[in-house]
C-alpha cells in the first residue's frame, strides 16, 4: 500500500462515494477508481459493498481502515520527529557527561542554553568516561562532555575548557599547611581513588607515572562526591579539581602542575540533529577553548 492510496482509501471510507472522495481529494474520479483497485487486488477481497453506486465498508475493509489509520497517525509522527530534527531552536538533545561534571558545568550550560531556547528538552545521563564513550558509540547520547581526549577514532572530541588538580585533605593533615607538595611528600600517606575506567583516574595514574610512581590507593570508589566525603573523614588524600572551598577539605596546590582538560564529543559516524549542530555550537562559544 503507497502513502497516496492510504490518504485515497480513508476519504473513500469517510465519503462512502467515488465522486465525493474525488472532489474532496482534488483527483479525477478514474484516479480513484484504480487506486481502489489495487487495493482490493492487494488484499485478495473486496474491501467495500457496492449498493447503487453507494460505497459501504465491509469487515474486510473495516479492518484495512483500522490499520491505515494507524499507519497514516505513524507518518504524521514521522514527519513531525523529522521536523523536529530540522528546527535547531526545538527537538532534543540527548548529553552524556563524566558524573563529576553534572554538580556544575552541566547546569550551568543547560541552563543558560534553554535561557535562550525554552523549547530545546535536553536527555541527561551521567556516568563514568566509559560509560559515557559506549553511549556515544551507541547513539544513545548525541554528544558527551568527557575528559581525557578518549583518542578514539570514531570520537571528535575538542577541548573546552580545563580544571586545576589539587591535593584534597582533610583539615588538620599533616600536609594541610603547606603551600605546596610533591609526590615525594605522599610517600606513607593513604590514598583515595576514582575506580579505574573514570577519566580523573586515569589523569591521577599519568600524573604519578610521570613521577616514577604506581599509585596505589586504599580505596576506590566510583563518583567524586564520596571520594570527597572520605577525604573530609579523613580516610586518605586525593587528587581532586580545583573547586569552591568545601568544609572540612582543604585544597593544596601540586609542586608540579596537574590539570584536567575537558571537552566535548561526537561520534563521527553518526549524523546530529540541527539542535544537537547548535547546542555544540554554543557551548563551544560559552567555554574558554584552549
Amino acid at each position: 500500500m503507497r502513502i497516496d492510496e492510504i490518504a485515497q482509501f480513508r476519504a473513500l471510507a469517510a465519503e462512502g462515494h467515488l465522486a465525493l472522495a474525488a472532489e474532496a481529494l482534488g483527483v479525477s474520479q478514474s484516479t480513484l477508481s484504480r487506486s481502489l483497485a489495487r487495493l482490493e487486488a492487494e488484499a485478495g477481497v473486496e474491501l467495500f459493498d457496492r449498493r447503487r453506486g453507494h460505497l459501504e465498508l465491509n469487515q474486510y475493509g473495516e479492518i484495512l481502515l483500522a490499520h491505515a489509520t494507524r499507519a497514516e497517525a505513524e507518518l504524521e509522527n514521522a514527519r513531525a520527529r523529522i521536523d523536529a530534527l530540522r528546527d535547531p531552536k526545538a527537538g532534543t538533545v540527548s548529553l552524556a557527561y563524566v558524573s563529576s561534571f553534572g554538580g556544575w558545568l552541566i547546569p550551568r550550560v543547560v541552563s543558560e542554553y534553554r535561557g535562550l531556547f525554552p523549547d530545546i528538552r535536553f536527555v541527561l545521563r551521567g556516568g563514568t568516561a566509559d560509560t559515557v564513550l559506549d553511549a556515544l558509540r551507541e547513539g544513545a547520547a548525541d554528544l558527551a562532555f568527557l575528559s581525557p581526549d578518549p583518542r578514539d577514532p570514531e570520537i571528535d572530541w575538542q577541548p573546552l575548557t580545563a580544571e586545576r588538580l589539587v591535593l584534597g585533605v582533610p583539615v588538620g593533615h599533616p600536609l594541610a599547611e603547606r603551600d605546596r607538595v610533591t609526590v615525594a611528600d605522599l610517600a606513607g600517606v593513604d590514598l583515595v581513588a576514582l575506580r579505574p575506567g573514570s577519566g580523573l583516574r586515569h589523569i591521577a595514574d599519568a600524573y604519578f607515572s610521570a613521577h616514577g610512581v604506581v599509585m596505589a590507593p586504599v580505596i576506590e570508589v566510583t563518583e567524586l562526591a564520596t571520594l570527597r566525603a572520605l577525604v573530609r573523614d579523613g580516610v586518605g588524600v586525593a587528587l581532586i579539581p580545583d573547586t569552591p572551598a568545601e568544609p572540612g577539605i582543604v585544597a593544596v596546590p601540586l609542586a608540579d602542575e596537574a590539570t584536567r582538560v575537558i571537552g566535548i564529543a561526537r561520534n563521527r559516524g553518526r549524523s546530529e540533529s540541527a539542535a544537537a549542530r547548535q547546542f555544540a555550537r554554543f557551548v563551544r562559544e560559552e567555554l574558554t577553548a584552549l
